[in-house]
C-alpha cells in the first residue's frame, strides 16, 4: 500500500531501504507531531510505504514535500514553514539572524543572462555555480536541476523561480552558496500563472538541512519584503549582493524587534 505526496509528478520512484524513516523519525525530521504525520499520510500528502504493516517514509520524499510547501506558501504561511524547516544543530545557523546573504558573492551573480529556453537557462546557472569553485561535477549538477524541473517546475507567481537540486551532498557541493541571475525579457519556466520568469534564485547546499533553511528564508523574504523588485532594480552583481544583504538584515532586525 502506497500513498504519495500530492504536489506535481507522482512517479518519484520507490523509497530506498536505507532512507526509510519511522513515524517518529519522520515527525522529528519535519518538526511536527506524530499525529500530523499520520494526517499527512492519510490524506496522501506524503509518500508512505508499509513494511510489516508499519508505515515508513523516505527522507528524500519528505524533503521534496517540504521543499514544495516552502515554494508554494505565501505570507503568514511562509513564516510558519520557515519555522518548521529543520534546525541546523551541527552548523549552528541562527534562523532569527541574517544568514542567507553570507552565501552570496558577486562571482555567482549575473543580472544580464539572455537564455531563451529552460535548458539553456539551467546551463547558464550551472556555469555561474562553477565560478564558486564548490561544484565537483557540473554535468551531474545540470542533470539534477533538469530532473527537479521535470518533477515539478520551480517557477513561482510574480516572475521568480527557485531552481534547485533534490540532492545535497558534500561530494557534489563542497560548501553551500547562492546563485542569483536575471533574464531581462523573461522566459517560460512553469510559473502557475503562466507568465514569464525573469528572476532566478538558486540555493546550492551541501546538506539537506542547510538547503531547507535557505529555501525557507528565500520564500520568506519574497513573501514578506519587496526583495524581487529590489533585485530587479539593481544594475550590477555587486548591487545585487549588497541589496540581498540589506533586505535580509533589515527584515530580520524588524522581526527581532516584534
Amino acid at each position: 500500500m502506497t500513498a504519495r505526496w500530492s504536489s506535481c509528478r507522482n512517479d518519484v520512484g520507490p523509497i530506498m531501504l536505507h532512507t526509510q524513516l519511522s513515524v517518529e523519525e519522520a515527525a522529528d525530521y519535519l518538526h511536527v507531531s506524530v499525529e500530523e504525520i499520520g494526517r499527512l499520510s492519510r490524506q496522501g500528502e506524503i509518500q508512505t510505504v508499509y513494511v510489516r504493516n508499519q508505515p515508513k517514509f523516505g527522507k528524500r520524499e519528505l524533503h521534496d514535500w517540504l521543499s514544495q510547501k516552502l515554494l508554494g506558501h505565501k505570507s503568514d504561511q511562509a513564516e510558519q514553514m520557515h519555522n518548521v524547516a529543520p534546525t541546523l544543530q551541527e552548523q549552528a545557523l541562527d534562523r532569527d539572524r541574517p544568514f542567507l546573504s553570507q552565501y552570496l558573492h558577486s562571482s555567482t551573480v549575473n543580472p544580464d543572462l539572455f537564455a531563451k529556453t529552460r535548458s539553456r537557462l539551467l546551463r547558464d546557472l550551472v556555469n555561474l555555480a562553477v565560478k564558486s569553485n564548490q561544484i565537483s561535477d557540473e554535468v551531474e549538477y545540470h542533470k539534477l536541476l533538469e530532473e527537479r524541473e521535470e518533477l515539478c517546475p520551480t517557477g513561482l507567481v510574480g516572475g521568480v523561480a527557485i531552481p534547485h537540486s533534490r540532492i545535497h551532498d558534500e561530494y557534489l557541493i563542497m560548501e553551500s552558496f547562492l546563485v542569483i541571475a536575471r533574464v531581462p525579457d523573461g522566459i517560460p519556466f512553469g510559473a502557475p500563472d503562466g507568465k514569464l520568469t525573469d528572476l532566478f534564485i538558486m540555493p546550492c547546499a551541501h546538506d539537506d538541512r542547510i538547503h531547507l533553511c535557505m529555501l525557507a528564508r528565500i520564500a520568506l523574504l519574497l513573501n514578506k519584503t519587496g526583495l524581487a523588485d529590489f533585485l530587479r532594480a539593481c544594475d550590477t552583481a555587486d548591487e545585487i549582493v549588497d541589496t540581498m544583504q540589506t533586505v535580509e538584515t533589515e527584515f530580520m532586525e524588524a522581526q527581532i524587534r516584534k
